[in-house]
């Protein structure tokens, strides 16, 4: 009774610790995860993930509950890294709550918690910010394996594209070593977790004030059942040497594996400023790089969604009425696509985004999970929808970007204006600009050019009807067999050739789809140039 009370009293005096498994999916977190349980560290339930025969027979040890949420998480937050300061957004209210109550209900019973979920590491200072909240330390353990191993081990198990798979590596190994906290964080490298798994949970129990047997002989045996050295099939067993010699991987991804090596090497450096600092400025070249890594890889959506692109909303209702007469739902101004396009435009506008890198720049990470989220619900909603907006032309670099990633089978069509019937040159230069962004962004999959005024001819309207059953919308049209210098022109620009040249283009491409490919190549040929007047002029003829 009396060391019953005392160690009651003891384990009160200490702080809980939840023991956070972090790193890449496919790193040994698995493993990981037994072994602190074998030290005596509480799974907080048995209500875990079942095991899968093919990719991982003796367990995941994800707890269903904290999946749950995170799942939730991800139907609201679809980009990893999230925007800055997510974790106190209302769009996540529910799931914070949620947590919490998890954490508080658990840690009721328990004064270690050994959590691991591979989503954890998108959401580090959700989790850091609610341990604060609910009294609990975070003991951070971070999984560092090679990367060639880890893209090998998720084509094994998941079938997974490996650029997406090298990407997930980067973006939650970043994450990962950016948000852990200095202070409460080891990381422990595959090698040392299998070849010295001893020596390295003790040294973990060490740093964390975790429990530790005084028998290490059991300890040992009950490790060399767990681990089944057959199960490590895609264990290359490459030397740290042989990596670095290697001229086959991506500069960025090579230096962020051999800095995670040396940290692993030199817990002073691991801890430092300057190893902060460095990770900061890698997870800064990624994201000017590729952008925000979308989270899922596998979605599928059967539906259609059609974009009608054009400057001129009296013009655009015309092929939204032509759309809604054949059965799709279209929608134009008053949601969340215009609110958002809206925004992005000032900003595009006023030289704080730029045209040609703005879809994936971390700055609007936010308003893609809006559009995203927006576009899925729809899509999901309705066989056949669309959005016929003025605004849409704005920002159609985004829409887009994200419908690719949404997978979403898009039919774009482009109202093409008279361009040689406009007299102001401003007007001009913004109009042609405006319309080789569009023609740009909607390149692939295939889409359809109308002429402004001809859109109540029958001829225009009969063509949108047959693009609306046109399948499949995702074929990749044959290169255009012109040399460039062809498409060329001259500098400095002609805006009256400009306008004619376009304007025939589109024309011909209204006429006949399969010219398409001269349009596109005039477009790729010559948009940087179009695309790039001197000083402010592209802002000041937007604002006058």
């Amino acid at each position: 009774m009396s060391q019953t009370l005392w160690q009651r009293i003891f384990n009160h005096q200490r702080p809980k610790q939840a023991v956070l498994i972090l790193g890449s999916g496919r790193s040994g977190t698995s493993v990981m995860t037994k072994c602190i349980n074998l030290m005596g560290v509480s799974l907080g339930t048995d209500n875990l993930l079942a095991p899968s025969k093919r990719i991982n027979p003796k367990g995941y040890f994800e707890n269903k509950d904290v999946i749950k949420i995170h799942k939730s998480l991800g139907g609201k937050l679809r980009y990893r890294p999230a925007f800055t300061g997510y974790y106190d957004s209302p769009k996540i209210k529910n799931d914070r709550s949620a947590l919490t109550k998890y954490l508080k209900q658990t840690f009721e019973n328990e004064q270690y918690l050994a959590i691991k979920d591979p989503r954890m590491n998108d959401y580090i200072e959700l989790w850091q910010h609610v341990l604060a909240d609910v009294d609990v330390k975070p003991a951070e353990i971070v999984l560092l394996r090679n990367p060639l191993d880890v893209v090998d081990s998720n084509a094994r198990a998941w079938k997974r594209d490996t650029t997406l798979a090298m990407r997930q590596w980067q973006v939650r190994t970043l994450l990962s070593l950016r948000d852990s906290d200095p202070e409460q964080r080891i990381l422990v490298t595959y090698e040392d977790l299998f070849g010295q798994t001893l020596n390295t949970l003790k040294r973990i129990a060490t740093k964390f004030g975790l429990p530790w047997t005084e028998d290490e002989t059991t300890l040992q045996v009950q490790i060399n059942n767990f681990i089944d050295p057959e199960l490590q099939k895609s264990d290359s067993g490459e030397s740290l040497a042989g990596f670095e010699a290697r001229t086959d991987v991506d500069p960025d991804v090579k230096a962020l594996y051999l800095l995670g090596r040396q940290a692993a090497a030199d817990p002073q450096f691991f801890a430092s400023t300057e190893f902060q600092q460095k990770i900061d400025e890698m997870t800064t070249t990624y994201l000017q790089k590729y952008g925000a890594l979308y989270r899922d890889f596998n979605v599928k959506i059967n539906s259609k969604t059609f974009y009608v692109f054009g400057t001129d909303q009296s013009e655009i209702d015309q092929v939204n009425d032509v759309l809604t007469a054949n059965d799709v739902k279209m929608v134009a101004q008053k949601t969340p696509i215009h609110e958002v396009a809206a925004d992005l435009s000032e900003r595009l506008h006023n030289g704080v985004l730029d045209p040609k890198t703005y879809s994936r720049d971390f700055l609007v990470v936010e308003q893609k999970e809006e559009l995203n989220n927006y576009l899925r619900k729809n899509a999901k909603r309705e066989a056949l929808w669309g959005v016929g907006d003025v605004l849409n032309s704005e920002i159609a670099e985004i829409l887009t970007t994200v419908s690719a990633e949404l997978n979403a089978d898009t039919h774009n069509i482009v109202i093409a204006q008279d361009l040689t019937a406009i007299t102001d040159q401003r007007v001009l230069q913004t109009t042609v600009q405006q319309l080789m962004r569009t023609l740009r962004a909607v390149e692939q999959p295939p889409y359809l050019v109308v002429m402004a005024d001809q859109l109540d001819q029958v001829a225009t309207q009969t063509a949108i009807t047959e693009f609306i059953a046109e399948q499949p919308t995702k074929e990749t049209l044959a290169a255009d067999t012109q040399p460039d210098e062809a498409l060329q022109l001259r500098t400095p620009l002609d805006w009256q050739e400009v306008a004619a040249t376009l304007t025939a283009l589109c024309q011909a491409a209204s006429e006949d789809p399969e010219q398409q490919v001269a349009l596109n190549h005039f477009v790729n040929v010559n948009y940087d140039e179009i695309a790039t007047m001197k000083g402010d002029q592209y802002a000041n003829s937007i604002r006058n």
